[in-house]
């Protein structure tokens, strides 16, 4: 489980371009390639460099009409989605 004070950065083991509004991602192991759009993508672009959990749900309040509450359980859910398809890590 991730914590708020995980730091989480993007895996080697996959690549990564802009499209227009979106983000489209291929895990390289797996061939799977995954869309992101409004805040996935922004969440995405905030992982150029290693963050952590905190740091990015400080983000996307910022950035969107969400509360902190709301915002800390969704960024959570989103980033554990992101790890089980192996596209982000924690950094160690």
């Amino acid at each position: 489980m991730l914590e708020l004070s995980t730091v989480v950065k993007r895996s080697t083991q996959q690549v990564a371009c802009n499209l227009n509004d979106e983000v489209a991602l291929l895990h390289l192991d797996s061939a799977l390639y995954f869309g992101l759009q409004g805040v996935g993508a922004q969440i995405w672009s905030g992982l150029e460099q290693p963050r952590s959990v905190a740091d990015i749900c400080s983000d996307v309040v910022k950035h969107f009409d969400v509360t902190p509450e709301d915002c800390r359980d969704d960024v959570i859910k989103f980033l554990v989605s992101l790890q089980e398809a192996g596209l982000i890590e924690p950094v160690e």
